[in-house]
């Protein structure tokens, strides 16, 4: 009805609105005031006594059109009425001063201009009239419908244990993983499924299991084979299982869930191949300008990757020429940690010096993935031009005692040196770090400076000299050069001639050395001679770097041990411990050790070993293996099905690997 009643009036409006245009036109000429327009601005042809002051009315609906009456003067029965941009309009001509125009219905909305003209006159009245668009009705808007309320209660699906096997998943290997799906929610699930949809692993096999119908606060165990891809990263990795199921009227549930699952990955190879001379001699030893030799270099590979393609090429052009085809050999390859012997032939120029002269060598090599490099080295030749004239030194060996240094140790230096000459060198000076000391770090004296003086060095003889060193607590752990330079008289020359000196170089390795500590994560109990026990022990990296641990086993005299599981395997951060499971059996009673041996990769890339002992004592009565000592509480003994030890060895495994500590 309120509808009705708004269009009604809408209607009654128009046309009373029309009505009184209409009634405007048919009224006799009246000298009308004008127009509030006509302030706008009135338009008059030049020489013309055309003119218009105004219209009505000056609001119209473009829809329905109507009369328009203009009032001016000058205006004929030949004087059209046009709407600017629209176009002319049919015109009654009522006197020369007013007229009257159709305005059609459907002329464009706007405000607009007006022009009166005869043919020859023409008058123009801005803004004269706005036609107006009705505005639309809104059609009514429906209510919304509201949603019924659904019953309440749901099946609700979680995983309340699970079970991978083996613990630590290798990488690009099968695994089982067991879990048990628990409905605790207020309705039975309908239609229960398990989806093992992958992604990070593989499904081997159907990867949905229907469990069909699982009521409230009931469990169904399903299992499922995957793969852990051979490219994943050692870690704990979250593996994905979507279960779902419908209620009684037939809404579906879906609840996502993970399961953490511990992978070793395989060991990613970084770094580069490092070709190094280890080695080089004569044949013969002591060399004739202008007489051929035998090179001889032993080549090292101390990288992380195996080098190929290497080439060897002696440089010092001024020194040697090719005795053969070529002045360069080759190898096609050399591994990580290994070495090989290369032979070079060459000749030595006849205006060579005698002495111990450095020959260059340029050292080219790449790896598999196509990654090229070079080196540029340097080894001692010694020169005699003369059969018998001069002295010559040189320090054909050394070695530190002990073998393995470390930072903050002391050693021992050990060098011999020999006269290759043809006359005995005498008051001789060998200074560690060079003459002035200053490439001796990270060594420093002990005991004496970096000198030592010896008497003299007979022709054809060896002397031994020691000095006694210590390793800064600071350095770090790779190969440093320590050159030796040396100073000694020649016996036959006289004054500042008589003095010769030479520098030769050694290279010290110092390695870091692990800071381990094996432990028994709970006191052995239940041990008898005969009965098979378990302990667990514990490895743990007391120090302040990491350590990759590549095996972890255990043995004893007294004890038969059988490991538990897979062993541990991989970097352990500092404040780290890996876990190590295993079941002793002891021949006899008394006092027991056990070694537990950790083998690792130093900051070398070389593999060590390490060994720490831990006793226990087995007791020769069984019935006295848990019977305190004097003054101490006795420890109650836990039942088998107390605490799972596979539960307990996992979260150890997991807290190993993650480097929070026991």
């Amino acid at each position: 009805m309120k509808k009705l009643r708004l269009r009604d009036s809408l209607g009654l409006s128009l046309a009373l609105l029309l009505v009184a245009a209409q009634s405007l036109s048919a009224a006799p000429p009246v000298a009308a005031a004008p127009s509030s327009r006509a302030s706008d601005g009135i338009g008059v042809a030049q020489g013309s006594v055309v003119n218009v002051t105004g219209v009505e009315p000056s609001i119209m609906l473009s829809t329905s059109g109507g009369t328009l009456s203009v009032y001016g003067t000058g205006f004929n029965a030949t004087s059209v009425v046009r709407i600017v941009g629209y176009g002319l309009l049919p015109t009654t001509f009522v006197n020369a001063t007013a007229l009257t125009a159709q305005v059609p219905a459907g002329a464009p909305a706007g405000t607009h201009d007006i022009e009166v003209t005869d043919g020859g006159k023409m008058a123009h009245l801005t803004q004269a009239i706005t036609l107006v668009a009705p505005t639309p009705i809104p059609a009514p808007t429906a209510p919304p419908t509201p949603k019924p309320t659904p019953p309440p209660g749901r099946p609700i699906l979680t995983i309340r244990n699970y079970k991978v096997e083996p613990p630590q998943v290798r990488a690009g290997t099968e695994f089982t993983v067991h879990i048990e799906i628990y409905n605790n929610g207020s309705r039975a699930g309908e239609n229960t499924m398990a989806v093992f949809p992958g992604g990070m692993f593989v499904p081997v096999g159907e990867p949905g299991h229907m469990i069909w119908q699982l009521h409230i606060n009931h469990t169904a165990v399903v299992s499922q084979k995957l793969r852990a891809p051979a490219e994943l990263s050692s870690g704990v990795h979250q593996m994905q299982v979507n279960l779902s199921a419908n209620d009684w009227a037939g809404d579906h549930y879906e609840y996502p869930q993970t399961v953490p699952v511990e992978v070793i990955g395989k060991p990613v190879y970084t770094g580069r191949p490092e070709v190094t001379v280890e080695g080089a001699h004569t044949s013969p030893s002591i060399l004739t300008p202008g007489a051929p030799f035998t090179l001889t270099l032993r080549l090292a590979n101390r990288g992380s990757r195996t080098a190929i393609n290497v080439l060897a090429r002696c440089t010092s052009e001024d020194l040697v020429i090719p005795a053969a085809a070529s002045d360069t050999v080759s190898t096609a390859k050399i591994g990580i940690e290994e070495t090989v012997t290369v032979t070079l032939p060459l000749h030595l120029h006849d205006t060579a010096s005698g002495g111990r002269k450095p020959l260059a060598l340029a050292l080219t090599f790449s790896d598999y993935e196509g990654s090229a490099y070079a080196a540029q080295q340097n080894v001692g030749i010694d020169v005699n031009d003369s059969l018998r004239g001069q002295p010559q030194l040189l320090i054909e060996q050394y070695h530190t005692t002990p073998d393995f240094v470390s930072p903050g140790d002391s050693l021992t230096l050990t060098l011999r040196i020999t006269n290759v000459g043809g006359a005995a060198a005498k008051r001789v000076i060998l200074a560690l770090g060079g003459e002035n000391g200053a490439a001796l770090e990270p060594f420093s004296p002990l005991g004496n400076s970096n000198v030592i003086f010896l008497p003299e060095v007979p022709c054809g003889e060896s002397v031994t000299a020691e000095q006694a060193l210590m390793v800064d607590g600071a350095a770090g752990a790779k190969v440093y050069n320590l050159p030796v330079a040396l100073a000694y008289d020649d016996a036959r020359q006289q004054g500042a001639s008589a003095r010769r000196n030479d520098t030769q170089r050694l290279c010290l390795i110092v390695r870091r050395r692990p800071e381990v500590q094996a432990i028994f994560y709970r006191d052995p109990e239940g041990l008898a001679v005969g009965t098979a026990t378990p302990v667990s022990l514990e490895v743990r990296n007391v120090g302040t770097s990491s350590l990759r641990i590549l095996g972890l086993a255990a043995k004893s005299v007294q004890l038969d041990i059988s490991a538990e599981g897979t062993p541990f395997l991989g970097p352990l951060d500092p404040g780290g411990s890996a876990p190590l499971d295993v079941t002793v059996t002891p021949r006899e009673s008394g006092p027991a050790e056990i070694v537990v041996r950790v083998a690792y990769r130093d900051d070398l890339n070389q593999i060590q070993a390490l060994t720490r002992t831990l006793s226990l004592e087995v007791p020769a009565n069984p019935a006295l293996a848990n019977v305190p000592a004097p003054g101490l509480a006795a420890t109650p003994v836990p039942e088998a099905d107390a605490q799972p030890r596979l539960l307990l060895r996992l979260g150890r495994a997991l807290q190993g690997f993650l480097g929070f500590g026991s």
